[in-house]
């Protein structure tokens, strides 16, 4: 009876501390996401200029229409380019906790990186081929037709509203894009633990899932990654073209790893399991190490492949897109409680400017300076100029 004890003592501790070890990405995001608050700015002035900001984006246009009366207000306050473009691109890709919990890859890297790179090495060919299928090769626009088919939808191009913004931040929209990679490699790995295979074969599987899924969903987002939006009149719905992917896999990946995670630890406490993950502390572990693997390997990919390639996949899919529906560029705007859907130009004409303009940049007028807060002090009055002294000569 006392050894009966001892075995579901000793089960009951191995299970607490796998679940300790489970909740170090968390505990580790906590200060992480407060170090990042005070990067950010959390001062009066900070606030303001956020949200001044957010009043912009609300009223549906892009930053790059009030650039100059942004600056001038962020001179005011005053506020310095690097965090006026910090407060700027936190406020378009806000970083949450799932983000944070991937950081510390960053201090593990010694440990992981080597699997992330060898990961990686065998990534990017992948990336290449998938590029080529469904880029060049026209397979994603493809894809496309048939989906606007089922779902009897339309496409038409929307304004982008990070248009304008000041990217010495840049990395944060980088940053908002790796938990899609990295819960994937997990989500991965928890799926072939559950098949009856061998541990090399479910190793090569898990691998071989995740690269080929990683490789689709890298181009499908880098392509999509434009002003493209599906219009489904008959639900009054507008569906941004680069949000589905993460709208289809968040709610898949993000339910299904905590039920795969305790589906897992509650198999390993009743002795189901029969891998050499069975032990509970041993599973969290290769948990954590997949994570942070999967998340070495989603940096990579960000510095390579958006870094260098994503451009010219996103202009050929776009073109692609212009040549078989010629889809018209609007304008979502809402003043109040009134929104407007206004046609600008075809998508076409935007494209061949290259993106320098999203619309008619109107000038900083008088009414704009009117609206744009003082520079002065609370209180302090404004003094007018001194009229310049003439020395004046009168003719005798």
């Amino acid at each position: 009876m006392y050894g009966v004890h001892k075995v579901v003592a000793e089960d009951f501790t191995s299970l607490l501390i796998a679940v300790g070890i489970l909740l170090v990405p968390i505990v580790l995001a906590l200060p992480l996401r407060f170090w990042w608050t005070l990067r950010i700015g959390n001062q009066p002035e900070h606030v303001r200029y956020r949200s001044w900001v957010r009043q912009v984006l609300d009223a549906g246009e892009p930053l790059s229409t009030r650039r100059q009366e942004l600056d001038h207000l962020a001179r005011g306050l005053p506020i310095d380019v690097m965090r006026q473009g910090r407060i700027e691109m936190d406020v378009l890709h806000p970083l949450k906790l799932p983000h944070f919990m991937l950081l510390p890859v960053l201090i593990l890297s010694p440990l992981v990186g080597l699997i992330g790179a060898i990961l990686f090495i065998l990534l990017f060919p992948l990336i290449l081929v998938a590029e080529w299928v469904l880029i060049d090769r026209g397979l994603l626009a493809k894809v496309v037709d048939i989906v606007l088919r089922l779902m009897h939808w339309g496409i038409i191009g929307i304004h982008r509203l990070d248009t304008g913004v000041r990217e010495e931040d840049a990395m944060v929209e980088h940053m908002h894009r790796l938990p899609t990679t990295a819960f994937l490699g997990l989500f991965c790995y928890l799926i072939v633990s559950y098949m009856p295979l061998p541990t090399w074969l479910g190793i090569t599987f898990t691998v071989l899932l995740f690269l080929l899924l990683t490789s689709v969903i890298v181009i499908v987002k880098a392509a999509s990654h434009g002003e493209l939006v599906f219009a489904d009149t008959s639900q009054r719905r507008l569906q941004p073209m680069e949000r589905l992917v993460d709208d289809i896999l968040a709610p898949v990946v993000g339910l299904g790893l905590l039920f795969l995670l305790s589906r897992q630890l509650f198999l390993t406490q009743i002795g189901a399991s029969n891998s050499i993950f069975s032990d509970p502390i041993w599973f969290a572990g290769i948990v954590l190490i997949v994570l942070y693997s999967a998340a070495a390997v989603a940096i990579m990919v960000e510095i390579s492949f958006f870094g260098l390639r994503s451009e010219r996949v996103r202009m050929v899919f776009q073109n692609q897109m212009v040549e078989q529906y010629d889809p018209i560029l609007y304008a979502f705007t809402r003043e109040h409680d009134r929104m407007e859907l206004n046609p600008l130009r075809t998508l076409k004409e935007h494209l061949e400017t290259n993106n320098r303009h999203t619309d008619e940049v109107e000038p900083f007028n008088f009414e704009d300076m009117l609206r744009a807060p003082s520079t002065l002090q609370e209180g302090e009055d404004a003094v007018p100029p001194k009229a310049p002294e003439l020395n004046s000569t009168s003719d005798n």
